[in-house]
């Protein structure tokens, strides 16, 4: 990864003119831009993460990880033990009647249940953690960071004008549509469809 966040800091402040200080501190910067670093990763699910564990016997549900993005989507897969498990929607989990993992807030619920302990390993996407020198996405990313951190300075400086936030919204959903993986890509344009 080599987004950085000086970078970041010096495109959106050309972007939006703010280039002092005074009128945007560094930390309100930083603020901004982690709030769409975390939006960003949230949406397109491209940072990932794994964790390993035991269910206890007769359990039936794993806390999702406090880094996981919340949602169904999130997990990439589970091996319980050795063997890859499916999904399968909550209704289905709570009728006991098919095998696999299904995602309720904050819960990983699992059947079938056993009498033994078994390992798990679950492969997930996560929220970008806190700010460093460098922004934990890869480069393709990088100005879609930029645009949508100058909409959120635009939001918060300019709001008697919403001009310059709609024209940094349209290049933040080109920038995505254009870098983020295709997946995210296809699913953004079904919802938005529906």
């Amino acid at each position: 990864m080599s987004i950085a966040l000086s970078d970041v800091r010096t495109r959106v402040r050309k972007i939006t003119r703010r280039d002092n200080v005074t009128e945007l501190s560094n930390d309100d910067l930083d603020a901004m831009i982690l709030e769409a670093c975390r939006e960003i990763s949230k949406r397109c699910l491209c940072l990932k993460n794994d964790t390993t564990g035991t269910l206890s016997g007769d359990g039936i549900s794993i806390t999702a990880p406090s880094d996981m993005v919340k949602s169904d989507s999130a997990i990439d897969e589970l091996y319980l033990d050795t063997s890859l498990m499916g999904r399968i929607t909550f209704a289905e989990w709570r009728a006991g009647k098919i095998n696999g993992i299904a995602y309720y807030k904050g819960e990983i619920y699992i059947t079938p249940t056993s009498d033994n302990d078994r390992s798990y390993t679950l492969y997930y996407s996560t929220i970008h953690g806190a700010l460093s020198t460098n922004l934990e996405f890869d480069d393709d990313l990088k100005m879609a960071v930029v645009w949508l951190t100058a909409k959120k300075v635009y939001d918060n400086y300019f709001a008697d004008s919403n001009v310059p936030s709609q024209k940094a919204e349209l290049e933040y959903e080109r920038e995505i549509y254009q870098n983020a993986p295709a997946e995210v890509v296809v699913s953004r344009m079904r919802t938005t469809r529906e």
